[in-house]
């Protein structure tokens, strides 16, 4: 795979994330603390699409792993499955950080592997997740204890 090709694919899976978090957006719009939340997270993330589309149109001729992409793939079609019915608040918060880990792996920690031109596109604040601090207090709001304590453990790991 292609570096243009792996961009456009990683673009299409920010997309489908969007998807999700919209969908939680209607879903949950009358929760206060949440009810903007995931509205403003599908925007970031159909944001971040556009910003590797962009990219894809000057990328240069370098291979990139096929297996970030077929990692993210599969877990945002899991995802897509699990919350294909309607779902729990806490199992959407749950879902969000699923996400936001295997974006995290996936797109943000593959492109530095790709060069110095993916590093600096992975280091551009258009790509930076800017909602962290409100999902945390939604979840200290509304998660579960374990969910908690597992956002807890990565913020002082990473």
């Amino acid at each position: 795979m292609n570096a243009k090709q792996w961009l456009e694919a990683m673009a299409d899976l920010e997309a489908r994330i969007a998807k999700i978090y919209e969908r939680f957006a209607t879903e949950f719009r009358k929760v206060a603390d949440v009810g903007d939340l995931w509205a403003s997270m599908g925007r970031e993330e159909l944001h971040h699409a556009e910003v590797l589309s962009h990219a894809a149109g000057s990328a240069p001729a370098v291979t990139a792993a096929a297996e970030h992409v077929a990692k993210l793939e599969a877990r945002v079609a899991q995802i897509e499955r699990e919350v294909a019915h309607p779902v729990q608040l806490q199992d959407a918060l749950r879902v969000t950080v699923d996400l936001e880990e295997a974006e995290t792996e996936h797109v943000h920690g593959a492109l530095v592997t790709l060069g110095d031109w993916a590093e600096k596109l992975a280091a551009e604040p258009t790509m930076q997740h800017r909602l962290g601090g409100v999902l945390e207090h939604a979840i200290r709001q509304f998660g579960t204890p374990a969910l908690h304590r597992r956002m807890t453990w990565r913020r002082f790991h990473d």
